[in-house]
């Protein structure tokens, strides 16, 4: 679970700002808290929801939080992150830094890294009262220097620790670095790096759940889940499934790639291949014989003689391919100890669709440790009824383009909030010049 977030210097955040998902001391909706059982334990929210005009930034929270994800499990992904442009001059360095629970323990890891590479890195457990070093990294011109908090093991788990930080590249964390080369003696690195490779988990508008129906033939329970939530959201499909394709040639598929899929392929297992530009999802289904076949992941729908329908899923809407996604979320959420971030949540769904989401999710919290974040412009959400003050954050973009998070708490609101919300109250919203500063190009009469 996240607790707090800190940017500087990233995308659209200049100056040191943070987003902190830890529970106040308001006792409403207490099912949405994951309340501290020790003393120096720190409660969390399971929900929390970021708003923003078009351009505020609000996606960038996110993009910041998969940023360091990447960087985490030894990604360096040069061109897919830049620093505050609008600063004279740019200044290189960024930082991230992010707060979590996984298990029951809490940890702050953090980055300070250029286009150059990785500049200071850290990780410390910590509590509600104090911070206890795992290790710090400081790239220097003559390499790593490195501090460490206690080892557990032998000299030699020391020894060949220090040999690991001696060893990591500018571009590798040595958070990754200490898996990938099977380090003893730090489990909180295990700990943090194992959150950051299945314990967090993050939808942009462009991610794509392909394997719905795939994943319903291996697991009944899946399957009776994704069939009672397409029924719940009611957008007329009544199963996700796999029927035949004839021949390869159906696929419309290029032949490079079905040459490449077929002389790839490994005895008794199943190849899924997303159609480019569609919505359509194939399976190759390989035989120990060396023989194959297809399938396709269709929509079934009911006629009003509860007749199955098969429908292509490129005849489905944007609002139920979308909603398509977020089943197989919703599912794991109900099952694991996950945590999800979904960027735009309300793209191509309808406001309602959007809001029962949400309220299925939060009807459905139980005592595990889940927790689901999401950038949205849907201000039906924006009920006291439904949610908590300190699970709203604002991102407001100031007069040098600098972006700042604002939590609603602070407002300590006791009014309609959607209504305050679009009077602008809270700010976060678009203000447009006079409609009259418009200077249309106007053709000139012959």
């Amino acid at each position: 679970m996240i607790l707090r977030a800190t940017l500087e210097n990233i995308y659209s955040f200049k100056d040191e700002t943070s987003i902190s998902f830890v529970a106040g001391k308001g006792s409403v909706h207490p099912a949405h808290v994951s309340r501290a059982q020790k003393r120096d334990d720190i409660s969390a929210l399971k929900f929390g929801v970021i708003y923003g005009a078009n351009a505020s930034g609000k996606s960038n929270v996110i993009k910041a939080i998969a940023l360091i994800q990447q960087l985490a499990l030894g990604g360096f992904p040069i061109g897919d992150f830049e620093p505050f442009k609008l600063s004279k001059p740019v200044k290189p360095i960024s930082k991230i830094e992010i707060e979590f629970k996984t298990g029951s323990r809490y940890y702050a890891y953090g980055l300070e890294f250029s286009i150059n590479g990785i500049k200071e890195e850290w990780l410390y457990e910590i509590n509600a009262r104090n911070d206890k070093l795992v290790f710090t990294r400081k790239t220097t011109d003559d390499g790593n220097e490195f501090e460490f908090g206690d080892i557990s093991g032998d000299t030699s788990a020391t020894q060949f620790i220090k040999f690991l930080g001696e060893g990591t590249p500018t571009r590798k964390t040595f958070l990754s670095e200490y898996i990938l080369r099977n380090g003893k003696g730090l489990c909180q690195i295990k700990a943090a790096y194992s959150w950051f490779a299945s314990g967090l988990r993050i939808i942009f508008p462009g991610t794509r759940f392909r394997g719905i129906s795939f994943n319903a033939e291996q697991d009944n329970n899946f399957h009776e889940a994704t069939r009672s939530l397409l029924q719940y959201f009611n957008t007329g499909i009544v199963d996700i499934r796999r029927f035949p394709v004839r021949t390869k040639e159906e696929t419309n598929l290029p032949e490079s790639l079905l040459d490449r899929i077929i002389g790839n392929s490994v005895p008794d297992r199943t190849f899924l291949v997303a159609a480019p530009e569609s919505n359509e999802c194939f399976f190759f289904d390989f035989k120990d014989d060396g023989t194959y076949s297809i399938t396709k992941q269709k929509a079934v729908h009911r006629n009003e003689d509860e007749e199955e329908i098969v429908f292509e899923m490129d005849e489905e809407s944007d609002g139920s391919i979308r909603l398509l996604d977020f089943i197989p979320m919703l599912i794991d959420l109900g099952n694991n100890e996950v945590d999800y971030m979904i960027d735009e949540l309300d793209r191509s769904m309808h406001p309602l669709l959007s809001q029962k989401l949400i309220e299925c999710y939060l009807h459905e919290l139980s005592d595990m440790d889940t927790q689901l974040i999401i950038s949205t412009h849907e201000c039906n959400l924006l009920n006291l009824d439904l949610i908590r003050s300190d699970e709203v954050w604002f991102v407001e973009k100031d007069k040098d383009g600098s972006s700042r998070l604002v939590s609603l708490a602070e407002y300590k609101p006791r009014e309609n909030v959607q209504k305050g919300y679009l009077q602008g109250r809270y700010s976060a919203i678009p203000f447009f010049a006079p409609i009259e500063t418009l200077n249309w190009p106007k053709n000139e009469k012959a």
